[in-house]
C-alpha cells in the first residue's frame, strides 16, 4: 500500500496548525490549505483507510445523535414539569393586584430587587450624542443600602 497519501494529510494537519496559533490573514489562507490538503490526502488514501474513516463517522454521528436524542427529552419533559407547575399555580393562586413591579429573573428563580430611591440632579451640558445635548447627572444623596 502506498504511503503517499499521507503526505498531504501531514501537510494538512501542519497547516491547519498554525492556522489555530496564527492570527493574521495568512493563517486564512493556510486555514484554506489545510483544507484542501486534508481532502486531498483522504481522496488519495487507499479504499481500506477510507472504509476505516467512513465507520468512524457513523459510528460517532450515532453517538452524537443518541446524545442529542436525550438531551431533548430531557428538556421536553422539563418544559412539560414546568407547565404543569405553571398550570397549577395559576389554578391554586387569587388574583393578585399588579403593581408597577417587574418580576426580577436569574436562574430560574425569582428574587425581589432592593428598593433604591436615588435622588439626581441635572447638571450641565456634558456634550451633544447623535445630535442631541448629553447631560451630566449628579446623585444627591445615596441610600444606605447602597453604600
Amino acid at each position: 500500500m502506498p504511503l503517499l497519501f499521507v503526505i498531504p494529510i501531514f501537510t494538512g494537519l501542519v497547516a491547519g496548525y498554525i492556522f489555530k496559533k496564527s492570527t493574521d490573514e495568512i493563517g486564512q489562507i493556510i486555514g484554506v490549505v489545510a483544507a484542501i490538503s486534508l481532502a486531498l490526502g483522504l481522496i488519495l488514501a487507499p479504499w481500506q483507510v477510507q472504509l476505516l474513516l467512513l465507520i468512524v463517522v457513523f459510528v460517532s454521528t450515532k453517538k452524537l445523535l443518541q446524545q442529542n436524542e436525550y438531551k431533548l427529552k430531557q428538556q421536553e419533559k422539563d418544559q412539560q414539569q414546568l407547565n404543569n407547575n405553571q398550570n397549577q399555580e395559576s389554578i391554586s393562586s387569587q388574583p393578585q393586584k399588579i403593581e408597577n413591579e417587574a418580576i426580577c429573573k436569574y436562574r430560574g428563580s425569582n428574587y425581589q430587587p432592593p428598593d433604591a430611591n436615588v435622588e439626581i440632579q441635572e447638571g450641565e451640558i456634558a456634550g451633544r450624542y447623535r445630535g442631541i445635548p448629553w447631560r451630566m447627572h449628579q446623585v444627591v444623596n445615596t441610600p444606605r443600602s447602597m453604600e
